[in-house]
């Protein structure tokens, strides 16, 4: 297997623009990226979306080591389950990716720390690509929440999600029925942080947009501040009890975040 090849997806749609928050952390290491988008300008819940082509074009001023392709596709299919849609979409996009290799998925506002190590890590267990079995390893977030005016709320809890699979299909958005192993490689989801607007576009075009109710959260979410943060528990939308807490960094920006972060946890990081 000495021609293993590590790959990055991304599906790109209303937050488009993120990707080049995530591209930097991988660009250098992994051999091949692809870049899945809705050619009719459709969300998986049926709103639009404008791609303008100036991020076309500034993807490919990017690219300068001819890494990315790019995937479109119609993945407005199921007017009643935002979640088919992403799950449709990333499927089509794991085909376009190829097999007999490590495929990972990730989204354009999840930047991922030490990635040399991630890649290091794949090519050592890159003899299970032989094996007819399905192997998923998961990740673990680091949430960011909200962006105040000197820094960010986080959620650091262990939270795991799907990460880097050589399964030819996904099953639930990035999950995989197969074997099952936990990683320590850690990614800052900047998921929440972000503007009123962002937020209110987020949560009405997503694949979770039915498995909540948005506008409470919404609401408590605007609620937050530096003075009330610390009396907010159990709070996840879903699984209340999965976010027990809200954490807190003083910086100017996500990089100085990640930066601070990594100072802070250097041991559980490796790095």
């Amino acid at each position: 297997m000495a021609n293993c090849k590590i790959k990055v997806g991304f599906l790109i749609s209303y937050d488009y623009d993120l990707i080049f928050n995530a591209l930097p952390p991988i660009y250098n290491t992994v051999d091949e990226i692809y870049v899945s988008y809705d050619e009719n300008g459709n969300t998986w819940s049926g709103g639009k979306v404008n791609i303008p082509e100036s991020f076309f074009e500034a993807l490919k001023n990017y690219d300068t080591q001819n890494k990315i392709q790019i995937i479109k596709g119609n993945f407005y299919v199921d007017n009643s389950n935002p979640m088919h849609n992403d799950t449709y979409q990333r499927n089509h996009l794991k085909a376009a990716m190829g097999t007999n290799s490590w495929n990972i998925q990730i989204d354009v506002d999840e930047y991922m720390i030490n990635f040399k190590a991630v890649k290091t890590f794949l090519l050592k267990q890159q003899y299970l690509l032989q094996s007819k079995d399905v192997f998923n390893f998961r990740g673990k977030w680091i949430t960011l929440f909200k962006q105040l005016n000197n820094g960010f709320l986080y959620i650091d809890n262990e939270e795991n999600f799907s990460f880097v699979t050589n399964a030819k299909q996904v099953t639930y958005a990035r999950d995989v029925a197969g074997k099952q192993f936990q990683t320590n490689f850690y990614t800052v989801h900047q998921s929440w942080a972000r503007s009123e607007n962002e937020i209110a576009t987020k949560i009405a075009n997503w694949s979770h947009k039915n498995d909540f109710e948005t506008q409470p959260f919404f609401e408590m979410w605007k609620n937050v501040n530096a003075q009330n943060y610390a009396s907010v528990t159990n709070f996840h939308p879903v699984y209340p009890e999965e976010w027990k807490k809200l954490e807190f960094i003083a910086c100017n920006s996500i990089e100085e975040f990640i930066e601070k972060y990594k100072e802070k946890n250097a041991l559980k990081l490796n790095v």
